[in-house]
């Protein structure tokens, strides 16, 4: 699900050439937050939103911000696409340039630490404008430790979404199966779906280092009763025992229960050969699009110590220029995390509306009625949880986590050993956003 900024380098890259910020911010006085009435000047603002999305997304943001430009007259917003994995690298050498966007569009929220210097603080904008902000009606859990640290908001929420368990119904009912609702009942299950002779697997895991497999363990080890690092983010804590049995479970669907590939077949859930996957509402376009695959969404199996799910998505954010650009951009955003706005991205992007509000709307009500286990990824919310954004080097030391996970998956390194050494070798990467002032 997660694509991630590169490297620790990166970072310290990004801290030196932020401090050319102030040759290239504008105000953010109070002129910024009431606004420049760009009407009556004459003149329509353009504004240039960098965003990562491609293919059929990227249609559909082109489309939904041509709606935009089309309903009013103050300003004319610009998509530029940048690649997600050059993204950080891209805005901190537009800082260098001054040459920054005015918009950054669908931004990984672990990007906010490293750029946090060069975007737009929200709160004057809130503060005149409550209403386009209604922060009692985003997802519990949407704000606090998403766009917001250290009680300064950041940005905007576009969408978000959470992992659940895929299944396909064919295969369950072939097995005389029903969707686990425990680890334990998880085995039984893959195994009862596992055929060699078919080479069909009961499920499907992500195998190698990086984000999708960070967000595929990442639950499990909250349910084991783990976590990433302490609520200030300054100790580790993933090595103790939830990760240690995270890890461990992983790497016994593997090599003990053989229940799973270690090279899975490609779109193996698709084709049938592959009876569950961990997935999210991104997938659910291309799923419907299969004719041959009826599929169903359980939540993900309970561990020991309760339910948990990852929280994924995006963010908005506005960059420093000037207050008239910055009050146009403000304008635009909050025109799109509006209920209606919303629901109708959701549908569109492959998400969950950030607006509880939204499940009013008409759109989203037609979603939901054609795709009824969607109320899985909705119901999600209540024990889902973040990676902890605080953490500035979140991406280095799950980088090293998930290297860590892949060789126990291997046999290579038992549960313990895997933890150790991931602990012994992010404990000096963990830099909190507090300790970067």
């Amino acid at each position: 699900m997660i694509k991630n900024c590169k490297g620790l380098a990166l970072l310290l890259v990004a801290a030196m050439l932020l401090g050319l910020l102030s040759a290239c911010s504008g105000s953010s006085g109070k002129e910024g937050a009431s606004g420049t009435d760009q009407a009556a000047s004459g003149k329509r603002v353009t504004i240039t939103a960098w965003h990562g999305a491609s293919g059929e997304s990227a249609k559909f943001l082109e489309n939904i911000v041509k709606k935009y430009n089309e309903s009013q007259s103050n300003a004319t917003v610009k998509l530029v696409f940048v690649d997600t994995d050059n993204m950080v690298t891209k805005l901190t050498a537009a800082v260098a340039g001054k040459a920054l966007p005015e918009v950054g569009m669908l931004m990984w929220p672990m990007w906010l630490g490293p750029l946090k210097d060069v975007v737009k603080p929200l709160d004057e904008f809130i503060q005149a404008e409550p209403d386009k902000w209604n922060e009692d009606d985003f997802l519990n859990g949407l704000i606090d430790g998403n766009v917001r640290f250290d009680g300064v908001t950041y940005g905007i929420p576009i969408e978000t979404n959470n992992r659940a368990l895929y299944y396909n119904k064919k295969l369950f009912d072939e097995a005389g199966v029903t969707p686990p609702k425990t680890w334990d009942e998880l085995v039984e299950a893959a195994q009862k779906l596992t055929d060699p002779t078919k080479k069909r697997w009961g499920m499907s895991l992500p195998t190698t280092q990086g984000g999708a497999l960070d967000a595929a363990w990442a639950p499990f080890m909250w349910q084991a009763g783990g976590d990433y690092v302490n609520a200030e983010g300054t100790e580790l804590q993933f090595n103790g025992e939830g990760g240690i049995a995270a890890t461990q479970f992983f790497a016994d669907l593997i090599n003990k229960y053989k229940v799973a590939s270690l090279s899975p077949p490609q779109n193996g859930f698709q084709s049938g050969m592959i009876a569950m996957s961990i997935s999210g509402p991104w997938s659910i376009p291309t799923l419907n699009a299969n004719e041959k695959l009826d599929y169903g969404i359980a939540p993900l199996p309970e561990g020991t110590k309760g339910k948990a799910t990852i929280l994924g998505g995006t963010n908005n954010f506005i960059f420093k220029t000037t207050p008239e650009k910055e009050k146009a951009a403000w304008d635009f955003l909050t025109w799109l995390s509006t209920p209606e706005k919303t629901a109708e991205f959701a549908v569109g992007y492959g998400s969950i509306p950030i607006r509880k509000s939204s499940s009013d709307a008409a759109v989203w009500k037609d979603f939901v009625k054609e795709n009824p286990d969607i109320q899985v990824h909705i119901d999600g919310y209540q024990y889902g949880r973040y990676q902890p954004f605080n953490v500035l080097t979140l991406t280095e030391i799950t980088e090293v986590i998930t290297s860590h996970i892949e060789a126990a998956m291997h046999n290579k390194e038992t549960a313990e050993e895997a933890m150790k050494k991931a602990y012994e070798e992010s404990k000096p990467l963990l830099k909190t956003w507090s300790s970067s002032k």
